[in-house]
């Protein structure tokens, strides 16, 4: 699935200016085969003590008249208004080799070629097996809410086929050229469905994990301000922890399944600030190309190669300057992560700990927004994410690419919280005095949006995961 980046650290190491932007020819690697609270009150107060007067919005998807109403934040839904596909569709079906070959021998043949590498097949084979038991057991419980079983078999083998691919000529995430040998000449991606629905795959594979009714999301009231604020041609920031690898569908599910039809395309629309990881790593690239993207190296990994560190330092100066122009146009509605990686849960307590965040990511984003004249119509929202089980991260931090995946049925939850609001700086201070109250501003900033976030947290139950 698709690994996105806390790009605290990452962004906030640009050395960002406005007007040194200039493109050039990458000379970064593909991926080639064989190789506490302040002044300003959150709202979801005190949600760990009382959740169920949260607002919890569990809805399904309702015709057009509806959408149109106040969204009560109470309703919940009595079955999945989405299925899983029992087979694949007709335009993800044309991939799917015709032989009698089950999945592990044509693997098998694919690695013996060289199509494929060992770990590609250590990785892929792995994570069917250990699907088809997680959904067996899943199918197995009564209470499992969907009707139909996910066609696991063609599911994977779609995807062997699309990694294959991705081995044998790696995609450019953009526009212009489908494929290549290198994987960025520019440094972001729109869904790239045209040909291949690789959205639609994506949350094809997410939905038979999710535990639709316990399932649930926070902050409606929120959510409908962002519509409008969004239809009005204002941009949205989403300050979120992360916690999984699959985060992206995650959301596309939650928002699919949960929320009328206007919400589910926000979220399709939404684009992600995400890890070089998501063009590098080729069984991640099918997920990725279902998304849209901007990347950056983080700062752990900006210094991994001492030789790429210009070209790594130039690529997020490229992504910042982009991020401008999305939100010089208006409407962009943007999800990224300014901590520091994946929540990991704390070996003493067992707890799923949020990261904290860091200010100087947040600093960017709003230097970003202001320099491209957009600051007074960008708005800040914290997002709680309890998304681990899903898909948990590795007990440690970086390595090599090519992760295990192990995946568990669970619930999802979401909060969106209050948006943040900025207390003015003095503009009468000058000199040291003014840049002591504006680094003051950017903590006091980070903090709020912190503590709103892990009160939306505790609403959705995530040190419950």
């Amino acid at each position: 699935m698709l690994r996105l980046v806390a790009v605290g650290a990452a962004i906030a190491c640009c050395s960002f200016q406005a007007h040194a932007f200039a493109p050039s020819s990458s000379v970064l690697p593909f991926h080639a085969l064989g190789k506490a609270a302040t002044n300003s009150a959150p709202t979801l107060r005190a949600a760990a003590q009382r959740r169920s007067a949260i607002s919890l919005h569990t809805m399904t998807a309702i015709n057009e008249a509806e959408t149109k109403q106040d969204l009560s934040p109470s309703a919940k839904v009595a079955s999945p208004p989405f299925q899983p596909a029992e087979q694949m569709s007709e335009d993800c079906r044309w991939i799917l080799p015709e032989d009698d070959l089950k999945l592990k021998d044509r693997v098998d043949v694919y690695v013996e070629k060289g199509e494929l590498t060992e770990a590609d097949r250590f990785i892929l084979m792995n994570w069917y097996d250990n699907y088809k038991e997680a959904l067996s057991g899943a199918e197995a419980d009564p209470s499992y809410p969907y009707e139909t079983r996910f066609c696991v078999d063609d599911g994977f083998a779609t995807l062997v086929e699309l990694v294959r691919k991705e081995r044998n000529r790696a995609h450019y995430f953009n526009n212009e050229k489908e494929t290549g040998v290198c994987y960025e000449p520019r440094n972001s991606h729109a869904d790239d469905s045209r040909f291949f629905d690789y959205h639609q795959f994506g949350v094809d594979f997410t939905r038979p994990m999710v535990d639709f009714s316990n399932s649930k999301i926070v902050g409606m009231e929120n959510l409908n301000k962002i519509k409008d604020q969004l239809a009005a041609g204002d941009n949205v920031v989403f300050l979120s922890n992360h916690q999984s690898e699959s985060d992206t569908h995650c959301l596309f599910t939650l928002f699919e399944d949960h929320l009328p039809e206007p919400f589910g395309q926000i979220a399709k629309d939404i684009v992600f600030m995400a890890g070089e990881r998501v063009l590098r790593d080729a069984i991640v690239v099918p997920f990725s190309r279902g998304c849209n993207l901007l990347t950056v190296y983080s700062k752990k990994h900006i210094d991994s190669e001492p030789e790429l560190k210009p070209a790594k330092m130039q690529h997020n100066q490229r992504s910042m300057k982009q991020l401008g122009a999305l939100f010089a146009k208006g409407g962009t509605c943007m999800w990224y992560a300014p901590s520091g990686g994946r929540d990991r849960r704390d070996p003493d307590t067992g707890k799923v700990e949020p990261a904290m965040f860091d200010p100087n990511a947040i600093e960017m984003v709003r230097l970003v927004a202001e320099g491209a004249g957009a600051g007074a119509k960008t708005h800040l929202y914290p997002m709680a994410l309890a998304t681990h089980n899903i898909f948990p991260p590795p007990s440690t931090v970086g390595g090599a690419f090519g992760e295990e995946r192990r995946v568990q049925y669970t619930h999802l939850s979401v909060a969106v919280c209050d948006e943040v609001k900025d207390k003015p700086v003095d503009k009468t201070l000058t000199g040291p005095e003014a840049r002591k109250a504006s680094k003051q501003a950017r903590v006091d900033r980070c903090k709020v949006a912190y503590a709103q976030m892990k009160e939306g947290y505790m609403a959705i139950g995530g040190y419950d995961q």
